[in-house]
């Protein structure tokens, strides 16, 4: 973020984080950073918190493990300068911590997409384009922001989700960058995922899905009757369909037939198979593509 090829100026930076950390702290000094310290453990409340100490009109996230080009923040503030664009989101470089690069990550942009007044078919075309995921790789309208800032303290993890969902259910305009500028690094462990082994993937994903649906489903709530709607229902469905299938056989999760539905369409043939008598097998197939998203087909 220092070394961006803008004024300095023009923008600033806030730090903010749930541990105390000296060289990180005496870095902020330096460089006249906001250091914001906090002890939540919500990703939500850490944005909230860092907000709050902010002053600028449109906010960049950019997460610890994650790199921004230098050309990013000019590339942003000359792109929101034209007016209107209340959501961006830019192509990202997704590499592993040994150098493969993820090419699933990130589907092909031959150029922007630029929608001013997005509808429901407009989100699924983002969606295709995985326009809603990865933080770093986002930014979005100070206003709307505000206007949620109370939902967004409740966000345990699904902060991109809430971001994206928040800017579309505005109807305001939203720029899908064909650019790359930001490298999205792919840790085998980390807040997302697990995959040192397959084990070690299923633990994971059960308590990540006990944390995860919850956030969706107020997300889902904020934006009925708005043009984020359909695509809310749409990763409520997936997301309600894998933690019935991951967590315990006492839980009572069964995701409503609509969404069983809509998940099995989305997810044909494999779909078919996602349920708790065949859990293993739906296990591991969703092991099998994450894996097959980084590195292709592993089989």
């Amino acid at each position: 973020m220092i070394n961006q090829d803008a004024d300095p100026d023009s923008f600033e930076i806030v730090v903010s984080k749930n541990f105390y950390d000296q060289r990180v702290d005496e870095l902020c000094s330096d460089h006249g950073i906001k250091d914001v310290t906090t002890d939540s453990s919500l990703s939500g409340e850490r944005v909230y918190d860092a907000l709050r100490a902010s002053h600028g009109e449109f906010v960049l996230f950019l997460d610890d493990d994650d790199i921004f080009y230098r050309t990013k923040v000019p590339r942003v503030m000359r792109l929101i300068s034209m007016g209107g664009i209340a959501f961006y989101r830019n192509a990202i470089f997704p590499v592993t911590v040994d150098g493969h690069v993820a090419a699933g990550y990130q589907p092909r942009m031959d150029e922007p997409l630029r929608i001013d007044h997005p509808n429901g078919y407009d989100a699924e075309r983002m969606r295709r384009l995985n326009c809603m995921f990865n933080s770093s790789s986002m930014g979005i309208s100070r206003d709307i922001m505000d206007d949620h800032a109370g939902d967004l303290r409740r966000i345990a993890l699904a902060v991109d989700t809430f971001y994206f969902a928040m800017a579309l259910s505005t109807g305001r305009p939203v720029y899908c960058d064909s650019s790359v500028e930001s490298i999205y690094r792919i840790m085998p462990k980390s807040t997302s995922r697990d995959l040192r082994s397959f084990s070690s993937f299923v633990a994971f994903e059960k308590s990540f899905l006990e944390r995860y649906v919850p956030d969706l489903e107020r997300i889902n709530d904020i934006v009925r009757g708005t043009p984020a709607q359909a695509f809310m229902e749409s990763e409520l469905s997936i997301y309600e369909m894998l933690l019935y299938v991951f967590e315990d056989d006492g839980c009572e999760s069964r995701p409503p037939i609509s969404h069983r539905l809509r998940f099995l369409r989305m997810r044909f043939p494999r779909s078919l198979m996602y349920s708790r008598i065949l859990r293993n097998f739906a296990m591991k197939c969703e092991f099998r593509r994450e894996m097959d998203r980084i590195y292709g087909d592993v089989r």
